[in-house]
């Protein structure tokens, strides 16, 4: 990977004159796409000028960071798994309303990083799917920007760099980070100062679902969370291939958002505030129903340590909104439950379902009408959330006033006592 001091640009597109700053929207919103931590790291770092990046960030995670060049604020959505070709089309939906949510109002860049001995047709195809989910009109704020000296002609990468508007950027052993800024600059003059518009993706609905007990145009919010990636895509994927195959006269109308959470071991301290209050910032008015996967056999040291902290982050104000998926495979049906895993249900109010691959999402439905039916058709909202941290705070106040007065006290105790 190049650095930042070691790059030389290749703008395959008629140079444009640099206009003032006043000309120029004072905040530029990029989105980087790309199939690499490692690469997406580097290039978002090399943008910036500083190590912004950690190049060994969860993949899954999509990161804002901002910063000052020169005589104006930078944003970079970084989402290093948006291009791998075994991306799920829901992991692909998720992804791409994290990143519009991210850049609000909207990115004024789509960058595509992109590697020479990667671009098959398979993974133009999946190129391809990514920008349609953003917007029809993505390829007018598009750049491809490559990081490989190449070692031939590859057609399908040529074919993208022309839709693209043969825009591309080849990071290799000169020029500096300027080179690409005014290449950002120009993507932003050419389309008069506006940003790509996905509106109607950040009002899209994953899929429908009836539920008789909600009026008419209320979504159900459902938060997919746990340790494992693949456990809670392949939920996802059940839930949204079970859905679609049903009429439009079952479905009544009624809107299900499903939001996943990253997976919050892997996150520090900070990222796993942000990450859970962006969650839950995204289900209007709330989070009806928060899915907790576990799988159905002994907990791992992560799948533990990803249940203390849903717990410790959300507080026990989660337990009326928490359904546990025990998920199980189709060698392995079984009602028992291990001790561990009892435990963690008993800890978050006992509510839990077994969920196999030959589970009808009806049964889940029916477990979720219920909940509703129990909590009045409450919700976990961004109040609730900080109500629950005000809450800790004020006891941990009292806690140290208490601590305080019992060391002054003991301070005035005549000596030897």
């Amino acid at each position: 990977m190049a650095t930042a001091d070691t790059s030389e640009t290749v703008a395959h597109n008629p140079p444009c004159t640099r206009r003032g700053s006043k000309d120029l929207p004072p905040d530029l919103r990029i989105v980087l796409l790309g199939s690499s931590v490692s690469e997406n790291s580097g290039v978002g770092n090399f943008i910036l000028g500083r190590a912004a990046f950690d190049s060994e960030a969860p993949p899954d995670v999509v990161e804002r960071v901002g910063g000052r060049l020169k005589d104006r604020h930078v944003t970079i959505i970084n989402s290093p798994q948006l291009l791998q070709t075994n991306i799920s089309d829901h992991q692909i939906t998720q992804t791409v309303r994290e990143c519009v949510y991210l850049s609000d109002p909207g990115p004024h860049v789509i960058v595509l990083l992109l590697k020479h001995d990667q671009c098959s047709t398979e993974y133009q195809e999946c190129v391809e799917k990514v920008l349609l989910s953003f917007s029809e009109r993505v390829l007018q704020h598009a750049i491809v920007i490559t990081t490989q000296e190449p070692t031939g002609t590859n057609d399908i990468l040529q074919k993208i760099i022309q839709k693209c508007a043969n825009r591309h950027f080849s990071l290799q052993r000169s020029s500096s980070p300027d080179d690409l800024l005014q290449m950002f600059d120009n993507i932003v003059q050419m389309n008069d100062r506006h940003h790509l518009d996905c509106e109607g993706l950040q009002n899209f609905s994953m899929t429908q679902q009836p539920t008789e007990i909600f009026s008419e145009g209320v979504k159900l919010n459902l938060v997919v969370c746990g340790s494992d990636g693949t456990l809670k895509s392949a939920i996802s994927e059940q839930i949204l291939q079970q859905t679609d195959r049903r009429s439009d006269m079952e479905l009544h109308g009624r809107q299900i958002s499903l939001v996943e959470l990253p997976a919050l071991t892997r996150l520090s301290e900070e990222e796993m505030m942000c990450q859970t209050l962006r969650c839950v910032s995204r289900c209007h008015p709330g989070v009806h129903v928060f899915l907790l996967i576990i799988p159905d056999a002994p907990l791992t040291v992560e799948d533990k340590a990803e249940v203390e902290k849903i717990h410790r982050i959300f507080s026990l104000s989660i337990n009326k909104h928490i359904l546990i998926l025990i998920m199980q495979n189709s060698e392995h049906q079984t009602a028992e439950l291990n001790k561990q895993t009892q435990s963690v249900i008993e800890s978050f109010g006992g509510r839990h379902l077994f969920f196999g691959t030959k589970t009808q999402v009806s049964t889940l439905m029916e477990n979720i009408e219920q909940m509703l039916e129990e909590n009045g058709e409450g919700f976990f909202s961004t109040e609730t959330f900080w109500e629950a941290h005000m809450k800790k705070l004020e006891e941990m106040l009292k806690k140290f006033h208490s601590l305080q007065t019992d060391i002054q006290s003991q301070g005035n105790l005549p000596k030897g006592q």
